[in-house]
């Protein structure tokens, strides 16, 4: 190595090391009693050059300084406490564990974690732009950077890779979602029992002499936040690999949203950084944030993360916006404090927030199994759309039962998981359908596929924010284990040579996802507030039954109808057509009074889950009089209220 290299102090504020201009920027949190330093490497084996930070370079456990005088290009490096190597807490990229899971553990020290690579951030990004899709325009799909591809039906090459994501665009734009949401894909220790290890000689676990060694397929674990996992890379170059397929897609219109799990130990102030560091070099557009007892008002204050969403369990949204208004300070002439205020001084702030909590989750199931006392609270969660933050609204995620197993099984099946069944939650709002698990008798398969369209059609015709996870958008199914997080196979896998019933329940949610985009009734940016603030003669959301506008709410009542008025909806200068949605989780048929269209219009049938074709379109008549439905057990219906033509006006006319 070069012997002229320089180390002075500097105050550098970026966490860990980064290369600019300067030199190398080091921002390091060691805890050293005697000396603390960085060691560079000029190549993997080879003893490396010592280099200890002085005192002025010291506040409190963290040195700064500034290191030039060498390529960085051609070194790696750790830091050093007390001579003894550990890995940058902040590393952006680390060398080692290129393999997953089983492959990881039998390569043992041969595929551990070496060292940390100087990062330089010149990636051409193309002009790339973040879609900035509205929470109420967003429809977001859920998936594992491995198990999306991993399959060799996959027929991906770059199987099981931010690669093989991106060769997949294709698919999610057919399916017709907004945005991606990826499970951990920073460098964490999947095999490991102990992830938060950074002593690099305890960094290697001996597999062979620990049996129970387990695969966290997940990734909810502590790790090198910063550093993407090499292992979900098909090249060398796990960095630049995760910006082109981000940059990939922002040109199709899709957001990408990250998960982060955080231990309750973590800081904000840590937490920001590393947020901050993946919004502004990776240009994320948002973060879920798992973990807790996290600091999420503290998080959702930081300026810097203003026009990046963020998920959490539940952010205390008033007291943010309170925050945030006392914030917002400016000064008179005359020296004195003047706060903004809403509508004056500034214009209210779009919503970045979102909580994610399972309420909607729990009452859909329980609805839709036929629950008594149900109804009330699933309107609801139907029509809730806080005017703060984003709901996100899903019926299964990786944690619990998919989709599939809601309506196959009645009890978790975790036994694969080697615990004794034990692990996995206990209550699931499911349902069997009288068998438990796999069965050949076709009015069951028929039944399950009918509530699949069921859950899936309430799911996009509630005013939340969807979100779908890998799989159930086809009915896949995990054979009843509710907590996968160690199945790295067939069990979590995505799989792409579908069946005759996949294809279409696959073909059934396309076509509910372009239905809710063309409608912007069926998600609005603004709660409805169930009034006639229009005077128009309808208020923008209603309730029906077996009369129009009145309803039954006794607790044995498991069916209702829903207009949507499409008066409140405007685009281009036009108004919507109303929508009438009408669900009957009922074991028994129901009849359902439509309320009378306006003038000139009447209602058409655009879907229906009873039938086997999953469209379907007929007039109920073409005068303006009430029309009276049945929907047959366990259904639901989609009406419009459409235009009348004028050769059919005519005909009224002649008959009248």
């Amino acid at each position: 190595m070069n012997k002229n290299y320089t180390l002075k102090n500097w105050m550098a504020d970026t966490a860990g090391v980064s290369v600019t201009a300067q030199g190398i920027g080091i921002h390091a949190e060691l805890y050293g009693r005697d000396s603390n330093g960085i060691l560079l490497y000029d190549k993997e084996g080879s003893e490396p050059v010592r280099i200890d930070f002085t005192e002025e370079m010291k506040l409190g456990n963290i040195y700064r300084g500034l290191l030039s005088g060498f390529s960085p290009q051609e070194y790696t490096y750790l830091f050093h406490e007390d001579g003894k190597p550990v890995i940058d807490r902040y590393a952006k990229c680390l060398t080692g564990h290129r393999l997953f899971g089983k492959e990881h553990a039998e390569a043992g020290k041969r595929d551990e974690l070496k060292a940390c690579v100087f990062v330089e951030d010149q990636f051409d990004w193309q002009n790339d732009k973040k879609p900035d899709t509205a929470y109420e325009d967003s429809i977001y799909y859920g998936m594992h950077v491995r198990g999306f591809t991993k399959d060799a039906s996959s027929r991906i090459k770059e199987a099981g890779t931010f690669a093989g994501i991106q060769k997949k665009i294709p698919y999610l734009k057919k399916l017709g979602v907004t945005g991606v949401v990826l499970q951990p894909v920073y460098e964490f220790e999947e095999c490991m029992k102990n992830p938060e290890s950074r002593i690099v000689s305890e960094v290697s676990v001996k597999y062979a002499e620990d049996s129970a060694v387990r695969i966290n397929y997940w990734g909810y674990l502590p790790g090198y936040y910063m550093a993407p996992k090499n292992a979900y890379s098909a090249g060398e170059d796990a960095v630049t690999e995760l910006k082109t397929l981000v940059r990939q897609l922002h040109k199709n219109d899709l957001e990408i949203i990250l998960q982060f799990y955080f231990e309750p130990s973590m800081t904000a102030f840590r937490i920001r950084d590393i947020l901050l560091y993946w919004a502004k070099n990776y240009h994320i557009d948002g973060f879920e944030l798992l973990g807790v007892s996290l600091p999420l008002k503290e998080i959702a204050l930081e300026p810097g993360l203003s026009d990046v969403k963020l998920w959490g369990e539940w952010f205390p949204c008033e007291e943010i916006a309170k925050a945030k208004e006392a914030g917002r300070v400016i000064l008179t002439s005359a020296g004195a404090d003047q706060s903004y205020r809403h509508g004056k001084t500034y214009s209210v702030e779009k919503r970045v927030l979102t909580n994610i909590g399972r309420e909607y989750q729990n009452t859909v199931r329980q609805f839709l199994k036929g629950d008594g006392g149900q109804l009330a609270a699933f309107l609801k969660c139907q029509r809730n759309n806080p005017a703060q933050c984003g709901q996100l609204n899903f019926l299964a995620t990786y944690n619990g039962f998919r989709l599939a197993d809601v309506v196959s099984f009645d009890r978790k099946h975790n036994e694969k998981n080697g615990e004794d069944n034990r692990d996995g939650e206990d209550v699931n709002y499911s349902w069997n359908c009288g068998v438990e698990g796999e069965t050949k008798k076709k009015s069951i398969l028929a039944l399950r596929q009918r509530l699949m369209r069921n859950a899936l059609t309430m799911l996009f015709t509630a005013q939340g924010t969807p979100f779908l996870f890998m799989g159930d958008e086809w009915g896949k199914s995990s054979g009843g284990n509710n907590n996968p997080y160690c199945q790295d196979n067939e069990l979590t896998w995505q799989k792409w040579n579908l069946k005759k019933t996949e294809k279409e329940l696959l073909a059934f949610t396309q076509e509910l996802i372009a239905l809710r985009k063309a409608h912007g009734i069926m998600h609005q940016k603004e709660a409805l507030t169930l009034m006639d603030h229009l005077s128009c003669g309808c208020p923008d959301l209603s309730y029906h039954g077996e009369d129009a506008w009145r309803i039954n709410m006794d607790y044995p009542t498991r069916h209702i109808g829903v207009m949507l008025c499409g008066k409140y909806c405007v685009k281009n200068g036009r108004e919507e057509d109303c929508l009438y949605v009408a669900y009957n989780m009922h074991w028994e048929p129901h009849s359902f009074a439509l309320p009378k269209p306006f003038k000139d219009r009447r209602w058409r049938l655009l879907l229906d889950t009873a039938r086997e074709q999953e469209t379907a379109s007929a007039a109920l008549g073409e005068k303006n009089e009430d029309a009276c439905v049945t929907l047959p057990e366990r259904s639901v219906r989609i009406y419009i209220s459409e235009e009348i033509k004028e050769t059919s006006k005519r005909n009224n006319s002649k008959r009248e």
